[in-house]
């Protein structure tokens, strides 16, 4: 039975099945297409053109298209169908602030679940697999290789991290290791035109950390998997509400008012962190922790890592 606070072996290995399910992966190609469903895997600028799309910060100014830009009065950038190979890489945030969540499960079970999903499409499809699994003051790294060669290392780490939060929460471990750390270390593990899935709840992005995306946007496309919990949108207009958090406590005593700022507060706070995500080119796709994983991934599937 699936463990609402911490995340075991035997989960990971039956996401197996589901994860078939993921009807569009980012850009891959589902086993037994017919030629020409799809692009070819080879990754990079093809012979054929494809379309055309609005340029997006990162991307690789030869690209641009001088005429349509021209004619537009805005920069746009020509597309080619030729993509070999799409190496996936996930990095994966298991910290304290992660050990989070008011319902059905935290929001670092619901992110071991994604990984997990989508390392065994990868595993499905045969693309290349790498990962990075963040702790407080670890950073475990896969490089990119064959899944059948990396998946279960992968999950063995996803497993471990997992495992050890509920003792460093009792023991308020202070993280020594940011988001924008475990993005510089990654750099160099990543092949050009690989997707990358960042799967945290962003809670340290700073100027740092979206200068690196930026920076890694130019070599491959990027999802931001946003996990978090609803409880604002949940929060009642009156009553008692305990909070804790880094040895402090407090007691709220709330009314219809401050019920609506809170929410009004951290819908406006997510709203940035969206933007300015957006803003360096990542793809956002926010996944609830109180509800299915699998079911708010099939729903963003439609346009994941697609080209526009």
């Amino acid at each position: 039975m699936a463990h609402p606070l911490t995340i075991d072996m035997a989960v990971l290995l039956a996401l197996a099945a589901e994860a078939k399910r993921l009807d569009n992966p980012p850009s891959q190609i589902p086993p037994g297409a017919m030629a020409g469903e799809r692009v070819s895997r080879q990754q990079g600028r093809g012979l054929n053109f494809d379309s055309l799309r609005r340029y997006q910060p990162g991307d690789d100014v030869r690209l641009i298209d001088w005429k349509t830009t021209a004619r537009l009065r805005s920069p746009w950038i020509r597309l080619y169908n030729e993509e070999r190979e799409r190496p996936v890489f996930i990095l994966l945030d298991q910290r304290l602030d992660m050990y989070f969540g008011t319902r059905l499960q935290t929001k670092s079970v619901a992110a071991a679940k994604i990984t997990g999903l989508l390392a065994w499409r990868s595993w499905h499809d045969g693309d290349r697999l790498g990962c990075a699994v963040m702790g407080d003051d670890e950073l475990v790294l896969h490089p990119c290789r064959a899944p059948k060669r990396n998946l279960m290392p992968i999950l063995t780490d996803v497993e471990r991290l997992n495992g050890q939060l509920p003792a460093r929460h009792a023991e308020n471990q202070v993280s020594t290791l940011s988001l924008a750390g475990a993005l510089q270390r990654i750099i160099r593990l990543l092949p050009s035109g690989s997707w990358l899935a960042i799967i945290s709840d962003f809670h340290d992005l700073d100027a740092s950390g979206e200068a690196l995306l930026a920076h890694l946007r130019r070599r491959c496309d990027i999802t931001a998997y946003v996990t978090l919990d609803d409880l604002h949108q949940r929060l009642p207009r009156r009553g008692q509400l305990a909070a804790y958090y880094q040895n402090v406590s407090s007691t709220l005593s709330l009314s219809a008012s401050l019920s609506q700022n809170i929410q009004q507060s951290v819908t406006e706070r997510l709203s940035q962190q969206q933007r300015r995500l957006q803003r360096v080119g990542v793809t956002v796709k926010t996944v609830i922790t109180g509800e299915a994983v699998l079911p708010q991934l099939q729903q963003e599937d439609t346009h994941a890592g697609k080209r526009f």
